[in-house]
């Protein structure tokens, strides 16, 4: 019989034991490759939903970098408002190289049923803008066509009843070109909600970006149906040069408006990059505890199949069998089982890749659409290998422990 066979042999013997050390494994590796996942994720992720903005800059009411952030990576709640002759007076400035006024709401969706009745209703995000700039500033937005939209097209920009709908938002509404969209809002100075109806006519390509779920109508419209006419949530801004000293020049320039600030979307990416961070860490100590708690496992099993089996060790020396082999053996045991957690682990890591994109998504309440965690093959290879390695270590004592047993006091003990 191989050592191998042996080593096996001596493994499933003890079959609950070694179901639950490897399952300390296996848990374990799961982690350190979520945690891998959502460190090679989160940076791209952000990174890419920032750029399908569009804009480099943006001109908003004064609020935190963070708060800006999730203004348009989500929709944010408690939105703050600027003057819209911030928009006139910002566009005159000899850098900018497009520029895009947005009323960004939220409103309450209301669905009916067959007989006209109201049924559940839930929030969506309402975004107005100016049409001939904002397609400008995001040329890649593309209408979806087939059946049940085509001849989708555009809104009228003076169009009050008009809708264009992000593949998302069209997707969880269940709506198409010519279907009917409802939405009740809370007019600014009022107490009472009005019902507004709203016909889709065009429905988005997906993006993989926040603008998959966002209801996209005409600037004016958006404003009077919110009570915030001459008023604006967001102006995007791309810069003919964008640097540092450019970026500078241009903040100074414009900081001198009331109430008013200018932020980078690197200021944006930063700030999103650092909250990530934080929980980053939390999830990378989980990660390490885990690691941490499957090796003192691995070893303890290991010194009690040893310990449990001193007699049979002896009587292998007693018939020839050397330190080496000896060690070999209880390494190989060692081995095995971190391979029978690891493997499992991985593959639970990438099966359950989106259930911990969800988490993380509740858990940070971060609005970008491309996934958070990404699992490559290089990932589950290298934490399989570092279980492995880490096995070993781990086997090192109680393998040396074993091939160090004399043979007569080694039978005795086991008697």
């Amino acid at each position: 019989m191989t050592y191998s066979a042996l080593a096996w042999k001596n493994l499933v013997r003890r079959p609950v034991r070694t179901a639950l050390t490897a399952g300390g494994v296996a848990l374990a590796v799961a982690v350190a490759v979520s945690l891998g996942g959502f460190n090679l994720g989160y940076r791209q992720a952000i990174a890419g939903s920032i750029e399908q903005l569009g804009f480099q800059v943006m001109v908003m009411a004064k609020g935190c970098p963070y708060e800006a952030a999730t203004m348009m990576l989500k929709g944010g709640t408690g939105l703050l408002y600027l003057p819209e002759e911030a928009h006139a007076q910002i566009r005159t400035d000899p850098d900018i190289e497009a520029i895009t006024p947005i009323f960004i709401g939220i409103a309450e969706k209301q669905n009916y049923s067959l007989d006209g009745t109201p049924a559940a209703s839930a929030f969506t995000i309402l975004s107005g803008v100016e049409l001939d700039s904002f397609r400008a500033m995001k040329p890649w937005l593309k209408l979806k066509t087939g059946a049940g939209y085509d001849g989708g097209r555009w809104f009228a920009p003076e169009a009050t009843n008009e809708v264009v709908m992000g593949y998302e938002a069209a997707e969880y509404e269940q709506r198409k070109v010519g279907d009917t969209f409802y939405v009740s809002v809370v007019p600014n100075g009022k107490v009472d909600p009005e019902l507004h109806a709203f016909t889709v006519v065009g429905v988005l390509e997906r993006t993989g970006a926040q603008d998959d779920g966002t209801v996209f109508l005409p600037l004016r419209a958006a404003q009077t149906m919110f009570g915030r006419a001459a008023e604006l949530t967001i102006i995007g801004i791309k810069l003919k040069e964008f640097n540092g000293i450019r970026m500078r020049e241009f903040e100074g320039r414009w900081l001198k408006i009331p109430e008013v600030q200018v932020v980078s979307l690197e200021q944006v990416k930063g700030a999103l990059v650092s909250l990530v961070g934080t929980a980053q860490t939390m999830v990378a100590a989980v990660a390490v505890i885990a690691i941490l708690v499957a090796v003192i496992g691995v070893v303890n099993s290991v010194l009690t199949s040893v310990h449990e089996r001193t007699g049979e060790i002896g009587v292998l020396k007693a018939v020839g069998a050397g330190r080496a082999q000896i060690f070999r053996l209880v390494w190989l045991e060692t081995l095995l089982t971190s391979l029978a957690g690891a493997v499992p682990g991985s593959l639970l890591a990438a099966g359950g890749a989106r259930l911990t994109d969800a988490a993380l998504r509740h858990l940070l309440n971060i609005g970008v659409t491309q996934p958070l965690v990404r699992i490559t093959p290089g990932l589950l290879g290298a934490a399989i290998l570092g279980a492995v390695v880490l096995g070993l270590l781990a086997g090192l004592w109680p393998a040396g422990r074993a091939a160090g047993l004399r043979p007569v006091e080694a039978i005795r003990s086991g008697e």
